[in-house]
């Protein structure tokens, strides 16, 4: 069975607790990041830890997590998604649907039923067919405006968002990427690529000198060729921590 990583975003303790508990006994393979109790620090966590399932509560302190989903589709490929609610209302079924969720668990949570949900997700993990595959020379194909960017991982200093499309600085150049940042880091993948805050992309090998005074970072090419990019705080702190 693969290790997930999930995250759990409930804002009422004991269901939060009861949850966790669940997982721990019934699911050890499933690595609990993190819990949290309001939308903003859903927010902040999953784009930080980028976790393989969330469980997550319809209502969320005046929010719903429809509107953190659609924040999160822009920045980032959402992961397995379970949510968890004491509503039985088929609007939010409809919804759930539409987001491709895993599936949409009563809450108290049954066991059964959450060993199914999990059984669910390994199973679309297993017959899902690779979503970007390389060409045979190990290039990622871009959608740009005059076709298609053939690019190697090694090839790509950074990425920056720029609204639907992005900025992507080449060893060679810079190239207008019709594809979402998103899209792109899937492509890239995190083994090779960091993000550093929510609209910026950088290549980890070749992260050369990163200054906390200036809030900056230095990106050297194996050709020698370096790139100055300016970094957001959290951006900083993802760097640091790489």
């Amino acid at each position: 069975m693969k290790n997930y990583r999930a995250i759990i975003v409930e804002d009422e303790q004991l269901p939060r607790l009861s949850l966790l508990r669940k997982l721990n006994t019934y699911h050890p393979d499933i690595e609990v990041v993190e819990c949290c109790e309001s939308y903003d620090a859903a927010l902040t966590a999953i784009l930080r830890h980028r976790p393989d399932i969330l469980f997550l509560d319809i209502q969320l302190q005046g929010h719903t997590t429809m509107e953190l989903l659609r924040e999160l589709k822009e920045a980032i490929p959402l992961p397995h998604i379970i949510f968890t609610t004491a509503y039985s209302n088929s609007e939010y079924l409809l919804q759930a649907i539409r987001f491709a969720a895993a599936d949409y668990l009563l809450k108290p949570v049954n066991v059964a039923d959450l060993a199914k949900a999990i059984h669910r997700i390994e199973e679309r993990d297993a017959t899902a067919p690779d979503p970007h595959p390389e060409t045979e020379s190990g290039k990622v194909p871009f959608r740009t405006l005059n076709g298609t960017l053939y690019a190697g991982r090694e090839e790509v200093v950074y990425v920056r968002a720029c609204g639907n499309y992005s900025d992507m600085m080449l060893a060679e150049g810079e190239e207008i990427v019709l594809e979402r940042l998103g899209v792109i880091e899937s492509k890239l993948g995190e083994r090779h690529f960091i993000r550093a805050g929510r609209n910026l992309l950088l290549n980890r090998d070749m992260i050369y000198r990163v200054n906390r005074r200036h809030k900056s970072c230095t990106l050297r090419t194996p050709g020698g060729q370096e790139y100055s990019v300016e970094l957001s705080a959290g951006g900083l702190d993802a760097v640091e921590r790489r």
